[in-house]
């Protein structure tokens, strides 16, 4: 027996189905994490803690992009909470089990909300990166400091310090997601009950053991720092952000997930409020424009 509950045109909707919490983002065209998804995110993960019914969640999305990221018109706005590094920490936090079902691209915010879910399943075709330093940002829910605990500071510096796609295949090799199968959506109703029936710990991203060899990481950033062009004469608008993603993920190495959260949040709003964001972020807007303008 099912039961659906949201209102109608929600972005966020759930169906509470024999356990399984199962929670659909439908937001066209790419499930942008605006205010209206955050909000609803909070709610389900809420109501997997509370409703004795709900035994696990799974994470769900309709359309060809699993998350797009965030809502870039968001930025020139007020910041509304519940911010996405809150929802992602919520998330986290969760009682039950949460597995992340990863269908198409899991871009920026979208992939910081897979690594705070608990378990990833991922479709073959399916892609994740952190783009954000191509407009002059950084990953600044969690993502920082959950990839390198999971992947190692090398590769997740290269992803975060270059915005390039990964496949799904690759990322399991990576140990970004666990499972890459043809019918994910299935594959994790499946093995969410199996996981229900183990009653193990639940896995947290935060607790992975890929940078355990602390030398062996701090070497990999200062290799990631060298690599970095240093040209006066060519300035690199990438610069600022490409400079606070090594504090951030130095952060990760050298201090508690807690403490690197902040270092995190604070560099992100130091992005935020930085000129070349504004150019990017501009740039952007209007290579979008371009695209749309018709021919002629």
């Amino acid at each position: 027996m099912s039961a659906t509950l949201p209102p109608t045109g929600a972005p966020v909707r759930w169906v509470l189905d024999d356990g399984l919490l199962i929670v659909t983002i439908d937001h066209p065209p790419v499930n942008a994490l605006s205010h209206a998804v955050r909000v609803g995110l909070m709610e389900v993960a809420e109501r997997l803690d509370t409703d004795a019914a709900a035994q696990a969640m799974l994470l769900c999305s309709t359309g060809t992009v699993y998350i797009g990221g965030a809502d870039i018109r968001e930025f020139s706005g007020p910041r509304l909470a519940p911010m996405l590094n809150e929802v992602c920490h919520r998330i986290e936090a969760c009682t039950k089990p949460v597995i992340a079902v990863v269908h198409g691209a899991a871009l920026g915010g979208g992939l910081e909300v897979a690594l705070a879910s608990h378990y990833r399943v991922a479709a073959p075709a399916a892609m994740v990166a952190f783009p954000e330093v191509l407009l002059g940002l950084l990953p600044g829910a969690g993502g920082t400091q959950r990839a390198p605990r999971l992947c190692g500071a090398a590769l997740a510096l290269d992803l975060m310090l270059t915005g390039r796609r990964m496949s799904a295949a690759d990322a399991l090799d990576a140990g970004l997601v666990d499972v890459v199968d043809d019918t994910p959506r299935v594959y994790a109703e499946r093995w969410a009950r199996t996981i229900i029936a183990a009653g193990a710990p639940l896995p947290r991203a935060r607790d992975g053991g890929a940078l355990r060899d602390t030398d062996g990481a701090r070497a990999q950033v200062a290799r990631a720092l060298d690599a970095i062009p240093h040209d006066s004469a060519s300035p690199d608008m990438h610069a600022f952000a490409r400079a606070r993603i090594l504090r951030c993920v130095t952060a990760a190495i050298d201090v508690p997930f807690e403490q690197g959260a902040q270092v995190e949040a604070d560099a992100f709003l130091e992005c935020l409020a930085s000129p070349e964001r504004e150019v990017l972020v501009a740039q952007f807007f209007a290579a979008r424009a371009a695209r749309k303008a018709p021919n002629g």
